[in-house]
């Protein structure tokens, strides 16, 4: 085969990246800075929150198609990632029932897979962030948005 042909996930998956709008919501910061600072590297455009209550106040805020992804912490102060999550699904408006919106959580456990689940969320990452399988996900809806 032709190594000009030849691409590698990563080229493949920044191609397919590169201007997806993520809101990421993270209530340390340190955690925050890091994941944003990686994805705006590969092309991605990123808003941030420190909390849930803070994302649901920014996604009621701003149009519909103004994010394409959130990224939610699951464990926060002041709201949850679970409880804004059911918030955002419960919006009277166009994308609030189909956002992708996937969880960052430590905890894999099947019960918090579940209670996940349950509030809507459509995806579960597992700290500490593996970047690349982030990166992996995010294609796979980048691509089915595209469709």
């Amino acid at each position: 085969m032709d190594k000009e042909l030849k691409h590698t996930e990563s080229e493949m998956n920044d191609d397919v990246l590169a201007g997806m709008k993520v809101l990421i919501v993270e209530d340390n910061e340190l955690n925050r800075d890091i994941v944003q600072e990686v994805l705006k590297e590969r092309g991605l455009i990123v808003t941030e929150a420190a909390d849930g209550q803070a994302a649901v106040d920014l996604f009621c805020a701003n149009p519909p198609g103004t994010f394409d992804v959130v990224l939610m912490d699951v464990h926060m102060p002041v709201l949850d990632g679970v409880s804004a999550t059911r918030q955002i699904r419960a919006m009277e408006r166009p994308d609030a029932k189909t956002i992708p919106i996937l969880a960052l959580t430590a905890n894999d456990c099947e019960e918090d897979i579940r209670l996940t689940r349950e509030a809507g969320m459509n995806d579960h990452l597992t700290k500490p962030f593996d970047m690349e399988k982030i990166f992996r996900v995010l294609a796979e809806y980048a691509v089915c948005k595209e469709r």
